[in-house]
């Protein structure tokens, strides 16, 4: 074989792509982190909608009994809308929140804030909340924050 052919690297390079290694091994846990961390934030924002679209639903469904009662019209009570959101909200994990033993698993996330909106006129009830999602491993970094906050938004319609 001719020289030009040959391979001409010196010895001391030889072994420089296992330095390289752990490195790429390091990159690759960090990025398999930051992945996981996004999916859960993904299904625990999935979870919260449902969760915030079945209160708003259950919500919109509050009949003001009096004035169906006392004129046949069906309308929404905002009163009484806003208390079964709060409920739904406090199941949620709200703090001052009270859980029977073995009522419901601890959900991913958590309410921080909520506004209420029932209105009668429309027959809808918006639910727009701050949730507070804990991470799992980028909380493990330094200067991130141990948790993220996402707005949830969802509308209940009442049945005609």
């Amino acid at each position: 074989m001719p020289d030009d052919m040959r391979s001409h690297h010196p010895r001391s390079q030889r072994g420089s792509v296992w330095m390289l290694a752990p490195a790429l091994v390091l990159v690759l846990m960090g990025l398999g982190a930051l992945g996981a961390d996004l999916a859960l934030l993904h299904a625990a924002h999935r979870s919260a909608y449902r969760s915030l679209s079945a209160a708003a639903d259950d919500a919109a469904a509050m009949v003001d009994a009096r004035e169906l009662q006392l004129s046949g019209a069906v309308r929404l009570d905002p009163q009484r809308a806003e208390a079964v959101a709060r409920a739904h909200l406090g199941l949620l994990g709200q703090p001052g929140s009270h859980r029977a033993e073995g009522a419901w698993a601890e959900p991913a996330f958590d309410v921080t804030a909520a506004e209420i909106d029932a209105d009668p006129a429309r027959g809808t009830v918006q639910i727009t909340a701050t949730v507070e999602v804990d991470h799992v491993f980028l909380a493990a970094v330094p200067g991130i924050d141990s948790t993220t906050e996402i707005r949830v938004s969802t509308t209940g319609r009442m049945m005609s």
